[in-house]
């Protein structure tokens, strides 16, 4: 008579896990045996994830989580659902060949961490999935800060700045790019976390993936933060570019140097002021004076880099 179905965990003995046979073939355990408390098929798929293949130094030791997945009835099971409900930890070890042999649980402590690893497994297809549609968003707001940027700074804007001006408007345009793309890509992260691959053969490699996954509140958190401040960080660097472009000096256009060359042969070297039809205004660079020229005694007028 099948026992009633109940979702409660179980000790798996020695004598229970004999019976069981596994290997590895790439990225996962595959597993076959007896389900320890209703004694029907019960196989499984461990996955785990390599990221080379690489000699090693003895067998591999893993905590794992399984659960009876029969194909059996069993009275009071929900819809949708397999097995008679149990769940049981054991310690799996890998050996010549990638073949895998169980035995009861060695470490107790690590029987959190390997139910956790088994539920993410059932999830983490349909997590990746959903964090990349909503990624989607944060890559469209990451491009759309170029265009915030050209609203704020156009060529029109800039061009009649002085050079020193035009550069340091840049250096804050950039920054301002920069600490809003930074912005963004924290945010999302902060609420959608970020893709990581991890190799877990081993105990070890399993506390470790346990301890990240109980520190990724924290993690996560600093990362918001980070993300807010690089916000208003953003933000107030386009507060100053508006200043700058409201405020910074308009560029002086270049006033040019003349030697005029007289009929008598002297020379006036200075700024043109003015040059009309009727007089051509110079001021000398030597005394400061205003000279003022008629045409018809001007012999040559040149345009000249400095008065010697």
């Amino acid at each position: 008579m099948a026992i009633k179905y109940a979702a409660e965990r179980v000790d798996a003995d020695q004598a229970q896990l004999a019976a069981w046979t596994g290997w590895v073939s790439g990225p996962e355990m595959h597993l076959a045996g007896p389900c320890p408390a209703c004694g029907h098929d019960s196989p499984a798929v461990v996955a785990q994830q390599f990221t080379a293949m690489v000699a090693t130094a003895g067998p591999r030791v893993l905590t794992i989580s399984l659960g009876c997945a029969c194909d059996q009835p069993h009275p009071g099971r929900p819809d949708r659902v397999t097995g008679c409900g149990r769940h049981w930890s054991c310690t799996a070890t890998t050996g010549a060949g990638n073949q895998v042999t169980l035995s009861p649980l060695a470490d107790p402590a690590l029987v959190a961490a390997a139910d956790a690893l088994r539920a993410a497994g059932v999830t983490q297809l349909a997590d990746l999935r959903s964090a990349a549609e909503k990624w989607i968003g944060g890559v469209t707001a990451l491009f759309g800060l170029f265009g915030l940027a050209g609203v704020t700074v156009t060529r029109s804007t800039v061009a009649g700045l002085a050079t020193g001006w035009q550069v340091v408007i840049a250096i804050v345009v950039a920054a301002a790019v920069a600490l809003a793309g930074l912005s963004v890509f924290w945010t999302y992260r902060a609420a959608y976390g970020w893709p990581v691959t991890r190799v877990l053969a081993d105990n070890d490699e399993l506390r470790d993936w346990y301890a990240e996954r109980a520190a990724a509140p924290r993690v996560q958190a600093g990362f918001l933060r980070d993300g807010v401040r690089a916000a208003g960080a953003a933000l107030a660097a386009l507060v100053v570019t508006l200043g700058l472009l409201w405020f910074a000096p308009q560029e002086q256009p270049a006033i040019p140097m003349v030697q005029v060359t007289l009929t008598d042969g002297s020379q006036v070297c200075g700024t043109l002021l003015s040059a009309t039809p009727g007089a051509t205004l110079v001021r000398r660079v030597s005394d400061g004076t205003a000279v003022d020229i008629t045409p018809h005694s001007i012999v040559a007028l040149t345009v000249v880099a400095s008065c010697s």
